[in-house]
């Protein structure tokens, strides 16, 4: 049963961090340079700084601690403005915080996700920091589907649209 268990708990956690950054690369691919750094205004993020800021922050949560290796995350700098960070580096960045994540949960020692760590003040066992950084991502992904969205306007493109009867009854039924 453990062997099950955990294998479907690190196979939805690929599905998880897949599923996120399939919809940030599907907002990438509509916006250049200037609108992945532009800011609404001075108090909020713009789409770079959210990327760094989750790399960083998924990395220290999840990557660093599974492999137990020395957290030498700098929060602040993920906040900087930082424009010179091109669209390019921005998707390398994810890419091998993607591969590097999967590497780490590919093997584990499932008995290992309940041991204890202290992350950022807290005190989570292995499991809770993947599910709280999973859930972290997928929030800064809403938000930056919202300020693509807002730049974009009528010219977004729809990340996906329900395909089948099933799927499109669902939705009405949820309208």
């Amino acid at each position: 049963m453990e062997s099950t268990l955990g294998k479907e708990f690190i196979n939805e956690c690929k599905i998880r961090i897949e599923s996120s950054l399939q919809r940030l690369y599907h907002c990438l691919d509509q916006l250049d340079e200037e609108k992945i750094w532009w800011r609404p205004n001075d108090k909020m993020n713009s789409i770079g700084v959210l990327i760094t800021h989750i790399s960083g922050s998924f990395r220290q949560w999840t990557i660093t601690n599974i492999n137990n290796e020395e957290d030498v995350r700098d929060r602040p700098k993920e906040f900087l403005n930082e424009s010179t960070i091109t669209k390019e580096e921005l998707i390398q960045l994810t890419a091998k915080l993607k591969s590097d994540f999967v590497t780490a949960i590919q093997n584990p020692d499932i008995s290992r996700l309940t041991e204890q760590r202290r992350i950022q003040g807290f005190d989570v066992t292995l499991m809770g920091a993947i599910f709280r950084a999973l859930t972290h991502l997928e929030g800064h992904i809403g938000q930056i589907i919202i300020l693509t969205r807002i730049q974009l306007g009528d010219n977004y493109q729809i990340f996906w649209t329900p395909q089948t009867d099933e799927q499109r009854a669902e939705r009405k039924s949820k309208l």
